[in-house]
């Protein structure tokens, strides 16, 4: 019986993830180890989940960085984990990956981002099995993987439907924080230090699009993603605007549900908003499978490029805010979560 299972997390939105996985996995009996590193709001969103995982190690912001870090943290969790573990998941993460790897234990692999060419090239070899949404291409993670040594799992949904789909937002928790149903934007800049990340001209747009939500008198929550934002000095200076502490965070739905929109430089709080009925912009300028397939749902995401459209899509989301919260559900409702893939696989290996 492989009880035994290792969870390592790197961003936000994998603790969102590998967390909501991870109190599934306690609840059916399993043993958990999980990791993380520190970075963002990562560690505050596995608090938010009562989580208390182990830290080791941090971001690394130039490419030199991002080598150095891996090394010496892979280095301490062999030192941690040992043979302590049977099984591993966790998203394209190339640590993980390759101690995994080298300790011969199936790593199974979550992913919705085949853009991210190098984390999927370093780790997705690897991988025994990777789970995957029906939105996106069989095709475009095929081409990461030996046929013969990985299987490709599909399920019927995107990643944040794992952690949203049985929520039940809480007006109280808005109203913690100062704020007001309808009254707010939540902001969340590009991931501009990211490996995959060729597009710095989008923070001047995404700046520009701050200012206008505070010209017109609504709030921003601002969810910076570096502690050296450069928007920071400025922004925590203006009456308006509220930056959750790096300890505490935020509960993400609560405040995507009750915002009147969000902006994000990336791809996850529109979708996460769009899932909820909050109108999601992103300003992230590729096409990526799983927006395109939520839009095709007919719910509230939308991409832009230039200032001039962006602003145009911001005051048009800005009119109903209620608009698509009763669809939104009805949709939701009939998605799969990852989790429902993993657990068959988890049985599969001998997990259950």
């Amino acid at each position: 019986m492989l009880r035994n299972i290792w969870i390592d997390v790197l961003t936000p939105k994998q603790a969102m993830l590998l967390g909501s996985l991870t109190v599934k996995l306690i609840s059916r009996g399993y043993n958990t180890i999980l990791t993380t590193r520190d970075y963002d709001y990562t560690q505050a969103v596995l608090h938010n989940l009562g989580l208390k995982p182990i830290v080791i190690g941090r971001y690394g912001y130039t490419v030199l960085e991002k080598l150095i870090e891996d090394i010496d943290r892979m280095r301490k969790l062999v030192e941690l984990l040992r043979d302590s573990f049977d099984i591993a998941i966790a998203y394209p993460n190339p640590v993980a990956a390759r101690i995994a790897f080298g300790l011969s234990k199936p790593y199974i692999a979550l992913t919705d981002s085949p853009h991210s060419e190098a984390a999927s090239r370093l780790s997705i070899p690897l991988a025994s099995y990777v789970v995957f949404s029906r939105c996106i291409p069989e095709a475009s993670i095929e081409v990461y993987v030996y046929k013969e040594k990985t299987k490709l799992v599909q399920y019927n949904g995107v990643d944040e439907v794992e952690w949203l789909k049985d929520v039940e937002p809480d007006l109280g928790y808005i109203k913690s924080l100062e704020l007001e149903p309808y009254s707010y934007v939540v902001a969340r800049p590009p991931e501009v230090k990211a490996s995959y990340y060729r597009y710095p001209e989008i923070f001047n747009i995404f700046k520009k699009l701050i200012d206008a939500v505070l010209d017109i008198g609504f709030k921003i929550l601002y969810l910076p993603r570096y502690r050296d934002d450069p928007l920071i000095p400025s922004l925590s200076t203006r009456e308006n605007v509220v930056i959750p502490s790096r300890d505490r965070g935020v509960i993400g739905y609560h405040v995507v549900y009750y915002a009147v929109s969000t902006i994000t430089g990336g791809g996850t709080l529109a979708r996460e908003a769009a899932l909820l009925g909050t109108y999601g912009i992103s300003l992230y300028p590729e096409e990526l499978y799983v927006d395109k397939c939520v839009r095709d749902w007919g719910l509230p995401l939308a991409r832009c490029r230039s200032e001039e459209e962006c602003l145009k899509i911001l005051y048009s989301s800005l009119r109903d805010p209620e608009k698509y919260k009763s669809y939104a559900r009805s949709v939701l409702k009939s998605l799969e979560k990852p989790s429902d893939a993993v657990f068959k696989i988890l049985e599969e290996v001998g997990g259950n």
